[in-house]
């Protein structure tokens, strides 16, 4: 099965679609969780605590039960095809900052965060590559 066909499938109906994005949410939250821990663990700027991952770990948890609340209450008060619009544009809105928040961790955009611990090892990886 190609990509196009894939993607034609998924978005076929608005359940799956819908789906479809808690699910891309799922997958950026953890990478960009994942970045963060690794950045805090391996850059000597950062000191490590574990109650701060214990942290954006329950975080990035009530975000994703308030997304799916959101989902649910709009879907009960709201006529749906404004529902919809809704919980696409808030799904969306957010999986677009998960995005900037793992690009911040790489260094391609600024929100605070320090990536230099990923420039360092890719260049690392390149130059071994290289000789």
């Amino acid at each position: 099965m190609d990509m196009i066909t894939l993607l034609n499938k998924i978005t076929q109906s608005d359940d799956q679609y819908v789906v479809a994005l808690l699910v891309t949410i799922i997958i950026a939250s953890t990478i960009d969780f994942l970045f963060g821990w690794v950045n805090a663990r391996l850059n000597s700027n950062v000191v490590f605590e574990s109650g701060v991952a214990l942290y954006g770990i329950i975080k990035k948890m009530m975000y994703f039960v308030t997304l799916v609340l959101f989902m649910v209450i709009a879907f009960l008060i709201i006529p749906e095809n404004v529902a919809t619009v809704a919980v696409y544009t808030l799904f969306i809105g957010y999986l677009l900052s998960e995005a900037n928040s793992i690009l911040s961790h790489l260094g391609l955009t600024d929100d605070g965060k320090k990536g230099e611990i990923f420039r360092d090892f890719i260049e690392k990886i390149v130059k071994v590559e290289k000789e």
